[in-house]
């Protein structure tokens, strides 16, 4: 089966199923496309809105056995250096800032658009995946994945790539989901929830600023993201985190901590975009969150910080 074949199809009512096995959550595929439900009820009751969104948007690794420093967010430390601003809980986001659409040239991947570079900047020197034209934006790619995704026992991990892989530095970071959210509610695990997570993950990595950049973009497969960070999330605030139909939007919680992140960085100077890419473009990504979600059950929210990488 080739990775093309794990693209979804999108069915006549605007619903998207997995390619395969014609399933809208596929616990083979690793997919969960019932968030297009709440999608398409918000297209529904909301025209005008979302096409003043769309409008707006087109003008503009190390493994969970790493050594490195693992911080639960539980402790609060006084933020009188970077590190401990990054130790600091993390918050849920309000809707001041919202992440953006990175919008390539029109043949562009990302291996070609970023090629591997050094940062000058940061202290010290740092290797990572660099625009060609523009030495102060950077890219990292993120994946999740969900084993037996809407099954029983589901088992997901989440994973980001944000340099090269040598034989002395590992490229990857990557985790298992854990149980608990990072507010400390119990959730279940889900590909989307993987997905977001990989993104929180990165956000909290590194201070990305340090190092010289002024633009982080997150290249991923999942529409779920790249729509929900940029389009569908001002809907969402607008509401109270309601759907059209009164419901709870699902995975509330980290999208806040993602908008927080968001937040976080822009008062620093450092603008957050998505760039939706094929998955077969995020293959490294999304062998190591496959890989992840066997690892053995974590329960509490944790953020892995990198040092010296």
């Amino acid at each position: 089966m080739s990775l093309q074949d794990f693209e979804p199809i999108e069915l006549d009512d605007g619903r998207l199923v997995c390619a395969p096995h014609g399933l809208v959550v596929c616990g083979r595929c690793c997919v969960d496309y019932s968030f297009m439900d709440e999608i398409l009820d918000e297209a529904d009751s909301d025209y005008g809105f979302m096409d003043e969104i769309l409008d707006e948007a087109s003008s503009d690794i190390f493994d969970e056995d790493y050594h490195g420093e693992v911080d639960n967010r539980a402790s609060e430390a006084p933020p009188n250096n970077i590190f401990d601003d990054m130790l600091n809980p993390l918050e849920r986001g309000t809707g001041n800032v919202f992440p953006s659409v990175f919008v390539p040239p029109s043949s562009a991947r990302p291996d070609t658009l970023f090629p591997v570079g050094i940062s000058h900047d940061a202290t010290p020197k740092v290797t990572r995946f660099i625009h060609r034209n523009d030495p102060k934006t950077m890219l990292i790619y993120t994946d999740g994945c969900c084993l037996n995704n809407g099954q029983a026992d589901p088992k997901a991990g989440w994973a980001f790539v944000f340099r090269p892989q040598t034989s002395f530095a590992n490229a990857c970071v990557s985790g298992r989901l854990e149980n608990k959210g990072p507010f400390g509610d119990d959730h279940s695990q889900t590909s989307n929830r993987a997905e977001l997570r990989a993104v929180i993950g990165a956000l909290g990595f590194r201070y990305w600023k340090g190092e010289g950049f002024s633009t982080l973009v997150f290249a991923t497969d999942s529409e779920y993201v790249v729509e929900g960070a940029t389009k569908w999330v001002r809907s969402w605030l607008r509401k109270g985190w309601k759907t059209s139909k009164g419901a709870e939007v699902k995975n509330k919680d980290l999208w806040e901590a993602l908008l927080g992140e968001v937040e976080r960085f822009d008062t620093e100077g450092l603008k957050i975009q998505f760039w939706k890419i094929p998955r077969e473009w995020n293959v490294e990504a999304d062998r190591r969150a496959k890989e992840a979600a066997q690892d053995r059950d974590r329960e509490n929210f944790g953020q892995i910080l990198g040092v010296l990488c």
